[in-house]
């Protein structure tokens, strides 16, 4: 948005803005702060194949808040999924496969997330015999 234009609602009066607020669509409040994203995230029409390359582009930016709330809503259709297959590697389920890629991404904040969820319900235990990556390459040796 331009800056002007932030000053400008700035100097309205909350009674103004109150009424405002109430003609905005809420999913437009989704992102503004982490107290509406609670309130309105489930409005963001999203499918499946669209929450793949959303989860990925918020461990890409590192976005913790956001991270924490999708995985609580969808762990358990993630360890469910089954092998997922990405840049020529097998994972045995997503969760597994976003911890990966957090790893990848270097995204600090979302391994903090990823692992404490892992350890609230208790699968971080022997988290390096469960980790099935197996890179899929040719090998065409003669």
């Amino acid at each position: 948005m331009n800056d002007e234009l932030i000053k400008k609602i700035h100097k309205l009066p909350e009674e103004l803005v109150g009424l405002i607020k109430d003609y905005v669509p809420k999913k437009e409040f989704i992102f503004t702060n982490r107290e509406n994203y609670n309130l309105h995230h489930h409005l963001m029409p999203i499918n499946q194949r669209d929450l793949y390359n959303y989860v990925k582009d918020v461990i890409h930016r590192d976005n913790e808040f956001v991270l924490n709330t999708i995985i609580r809503e969808n762990y358990i259709k993630w360890i469910d999924k089954g092998i997922i297959y990405y840049k020529n590697a097998k994972y045995a389920n997503y969760l597994y496969f976003i911890l990966n890629y957090a790893i990848k991404c270097e995204a600090e904040n979302c391994l903090k997330i990823i692992f404490i969820f892992l350890k609230e319900h208790g699968l971080d235990k022997n988290l390096h015999k469960k980790n099935l990556v197996r890179y899929i390459k040719w090998n065409n040796l003669i």
